[in-house]
């Protein structure tokens, strides 16, 4: 009997023991446990957020020529992706990852897709944000392919053949049919070459539109001294021969360091337009790309996008190095304290001179002593590239080479 009361004692006690200790063990670990299960959530955020900074440093380092705008958020103990990029490819490759490193997540990422259209007026203005009273950001010309990635309200988010991102307003675009668009690449077509004209009706001779130097438009026949031609809207008129050649002509042209100077020339005078690359008006480096496009060459929109093509080409105060038609950046070097920064661009004419946009298209000097010497230039001249050397391989793209630009093949019966 002792024995037995002995053991049910032991019994109780140890019974307690363990539900005390139970209760301290399960009451001193639940936060912990629970602080692990949040950390891990918070981890893989964190990590899928820093896989998503270097994607965009790798896949999209120019915002102003790509889309990879993506976040991670914690939802329902997994990551859900959320944004939009129109970097397909890129975007798989970032959800392999994920899927290699076993972090679960879902998407509701907006992959945007291009939809062709085409510029459907003389000048059409691309505007940094959805509004008129937005910075103007870039133009494109009439008959240009550009490409839809998405509309809000009446205006599109639009990708020029360089690249530029902006968005337009719905009257400067037509947006065609495939098959409409199929027989635009197939048709025979002219390019203007004239500085300023008008393509005027064939019934009473009134302006069906304005055109400027680069304007693509169908050719439809001839009627005397005139084309018979069409807007991408399927608008008709008469525009005289003198003032156009083919498109064929145009885009093969080579691009010879005569005719790029002379053209150089031609837009002097012309006022300068923050976000302009037309003759009616253009920035430092709207002008210079105006210039290469004009001759067959496609360069990037801006002064620091253009600065990374090309060949370089040592430079000081002395300008020894440089030969016509070198382009010159200027701005801020680089030091131990801050990045390079380039805000504008010009044309090497020789002995010292240069062409450019700033206030209008004029010469200037940059050697002392000339009465157009300009200090502040030579003081802020940071690189010169050869733009004229290597062309296809340094960068700069011949049109007949650009997918936006080329004949299509001809498909044989």
């Amino acid at each position: 009997m002792e024995f037995s009361i002995l053991k049910d004692s032991l019994f109780f006690a140890f019974n307690c023991h363990m539900k005390i200790a139970s209760k301290f063990l399960i009451g001193s670990l639940l936060p912990v446990l629970i602080l692990s299960a949040c950390r891990t959530e918070k981890t893989y955020v964190t990590d899928v957020d820093e896989l998503i900074g270097v994607f965009q440093d790798k896949f999209a380092p120019d915002r102003r020529v790509a889309i990879f705008d993506l976040a991670a958020k914690s939802v329902q103990d997994t990551v859900l992706l959320v944004g939009e990029t129109n970097l397909s490819m890129a975007f798989q490759e970032l959800r392999d990852t994920l899927l290699r490193r076993g972090i679960p997540f879902r998407d509701s990422v907006a992959v945007l897709q291009s939809v062709p259209a085409l510029v459907n007026v003389s000048v059409c203005n691309i505007r940094s944000n959805p509004k008129h009273s937005a910075e103007l950001a870039t133009q494109s010309l009439l008959g240009t392919t550009l490409g839809i990635l998405k509309k809000e309200g009446s205006w599109y988010y639009v990708q020029t053949p360089d690249g530029y991102l902006g968005w337009l307003d719905g009257g400067g675009l037509e947006i065609p049919s495939q098959a409409n668009f199929t027989q635009w690449l197939h048709s025979e077509k002219i390019v203007v070459t004239a500085p300023f004209a008008f393509v005027t009706s064939s019934l009473d001779g009134s302006n069906v539109s304005d055109v400027v130097e680069g304007n693509i438009m169908r050719l439809l026949g001839k009627q005397g001294r005139f084309y018979q031609v069409a807007l991408p809207d399927g608008r008709a008129g008469l525009l005289n021969q003198s003032s156009a050649v083919s498109y064929q002509g145009f885009i093969e042209r080579e691009p010879i360091l005569e005719n790029i100077l002379a053209k150089a020339h031609e837009f002097l005078g012309r006022p300068y337009l923050w976000g302009g690359t037309s003759g009616k008006g253009m920035d430092c480096s709207g002008y210079t790309k105006t210039v290469f496009y004009l001759n067959g060459l496609e360069l990037p929109r801006d002064a620091s996008q253009q600065v990374h093509v090309g060949v370089a080409v040592d430079t000081d105060e002395s300008l020894k190095n440089l030969q016509p038609g070198d382009f010159l950046f200027f701005g801020r070097k680089a030091s131990a304290d801050q990045k390079e920064r380039i805000t504008h661009v010009a044309i090497y004419l020789g002995d010292g001179k240069m062409i450019h946009s700033s206030e209008r298209v004029r010469i200037q000097s940059l050697r002392r002593g000339d009465p157009d010497f300009v200090e502040h230039r030579l003081k802020t001249l940071v690189r010169a590239k050869r733009m004229l050397r290597n062309i296809g391989e340094n960068g700069v793209r011949p049109l007949q080479e650009h997918e936006k630009y080329a004949l299509p093949a001809v498909v044989e019966s």
